[in-house]
Order: C-alpha cells, then structure tokens, then sequence
C-alpha cells in the first residue's frame, strides 16, 4: 500500500478518535442524542474531512444531529486544531450513516427467511 494512502488512513484515524471525544466532552446540545462516529474519509490534499455518525436512541433524530454537527463544525475544527498537530486542519461536514440499520434490516429479512423455511 503506498505510503501517501497509509497516512490518509492514519490521520483520518485520529481525527475519528479525537472528534469522538470532542463531540463527547465538548458539545452540550441536548437534541444531539448519543453519537457515534463511524468512520471519517479525507480527501487526497488533507483539506476536507467527511465524518459518518449513526445516532441511537429511540427518539434520535438523525437530520437534527447531522444539522448540529455541521453548525459546531467550526467549533470542533478548532477545537481540533489544539489536539493534533497539522499544518492544516480539514474542514468537516458531518454525514448520517445508515448502514446499521441496513444491516439490521438485512438481518430480520435473513431471520425471517430462515423461520419461512423451518415451518415448511
């Protein structure tokens, strides 16, 4: 794996690790519900940074946590900036990540497929 595609990953590591705690420990709105970062992608020049959450919660709303997250995204980017040591910190927007609910749904189709089949 070149070296340039290793480094991405490290950093976008990080910046996944260091956000988790900032969005944690930093960020007090009560409608934010309980976030979990999924992954983040960086582009290639370091610049921009994509973070996928999923919310859990039974009255967690995905739209209203992605709204709050991308108005506190010059907040966590500074915040982030006293963190971790770059030249440039990236610019973050912040995206809803549904793939445990698909997953899940794929599941109960699973499960319900497997039960079909055990009563013929």
């Amino acid at each position: 794996m070149p070296e340039e595609n290793r480094r991405i990953r490290r950093v976008a590591d990080q910046i996944k690790n260091e956000m988790a705690w900032l969005i944690d420990h930093k960020l007090k709105d009560p409608q934010l519900g309980f976030v979990t970062l999924t992954r983040v992608k960086l582009t290639s020049d370091l610049k921009l940074a994509s973070v996928y959450f999923s919310v859990f919660g039974k009255d967690a709303d995905p739209q209203k946590s992605a709204e709050i997250l991308n108005k506190a995204g010059h907040f966590l980017r500074r915040e982030l900036s006293e963190k971790i040591e770059m030249r440039f910190i990236p610019n973050l927007r912040f995206f809803y990540d549904d793939s445990l609910e698909y997953s899940e749904r794929i599941q109960k189709l699973f499960k319900k497929i497997h039960e079909n089949d055990d009563n013929r």
